[in-house]
């Protein structure tokens, strides 16, 4: 036992790990973005660490709130297999179980249900309906629409009828809980044996969501081509019925999105013309 023990320690104090980069040019881009821009940047860093021939993943973040704050959603998830297990949080610093999966090049229909059986357990762990009014997301989503037309993106015919599309589609109750906000392929493996999928980036797990939010995003990213195979199979889970206000749940995640996007100048996603559909409900 005692060898065990000091060839484990021998091996941490060597501490072999591997820190993910991004391409050169994007970190000379984000370097020169944090020094003098005003570009809404992500600050973790992120090692995958290898010991007594064992794999890890270590996230450091900035803020010791933010990686409690994951630790206490992974909690609630316990021994899930769609999610890494905890190992320890320290401070600002998360160690994860490294999931060796395969990642995930092109959606197809078997995955598109996987990942909807994903959502399914997520949606289903402690939601909560309650008073829209009692929430922030009405607040927010007229905020966000509010900033859209101050910077130009919206015209002020375009900001008028939105705010009133926002009132309009506004539901009396919705459901709040946890939803997994970035659904992008990268972001999950399908496990060893590919009977599920599981989701590698744990900062996207949040609590206290628009339930819903992270399927329409899906939709909206990637998965949009079988948008009716994930919502059909969706359907015969029992998760709570945030279809009933779905355009809602989309205005909402579009203007978030598209405020976010101009904010960390991703000229791409800004198109004012995807609003449109909302100020002209058929």
């Amino acid at each position: 036992m005692q060898t065990l023990l000091l060839r484990a320690a021998r091996s941490y104090r060597r501490l072999p790990q591997q820190q993910l980069y991004f391409p050169l040019k994007k970190r000379i881009q984000h370097l020169l973005a944090r020094i003098f821009g005003t570009r809404l940047l992500k600050s973790q860093r992120l090692y995958f660490v290898t010991i007594n021939g064992q794999r890890f993943k270590r996230l450091i973040l900035r803020d010791t709130y933010i990686a409690a704050e994951i630790e206490r959603n992974l909690e609630r998830f316990g021994a899930s297999e769609y999610f890494p297990a905890l190992i320890a949080r320290h401070e600002n610093e998360i160690w994860l179980e490294f999931i060796d999966g395969t990642p995930i090049q092109t959606a197809d229909e078997r995955i598109v249900k996987q990942i909807a059986d994903f959502y399914a357990a997520v949606y289903t762990r402690a939601p909560e309906q309650v008073a829209a009014a009692a929430t922030p997301f009405p607040r927010r989503l007229q905020q966000h629409l509010r900033f859209l037309h101050q910077v130009g993106v919206l015209t002020d015919e375009a900001y008028q009828d939105l705010a009133a599309a926002a009132v309009r589609l506004t539901p009396a109750h919705v459901w709040v809980g946890f939803d997994y906000t970035d659904p992008v392929l990268k972001n999950f493996v399908l496990a060893p044996q590919g009977e599920h999928v599981c989701a590698v980036d744990v900062e996207s797990l949040g609590s206290y969501q628009l339930i819903g939010t992270g399927m329409v995003k899906a939709c909206m990213r990637q998965l949009g081509a079988f948008r009716h195979v994930f919502f059909a199979h969706l359907a015969q889970k029992p998760v709570p019925n945030f279809q009933a206000y779905l355009p809602f749940v989309e205005l909402a995640l579009l203007a978030a999105q598209t405020q976010k996007a101009f904010l960390q100048r991703k000229w791409r996603y800004v198109k004012p013309a995807l609003f449109d559909r909302f100020r002209h409900p058929a």
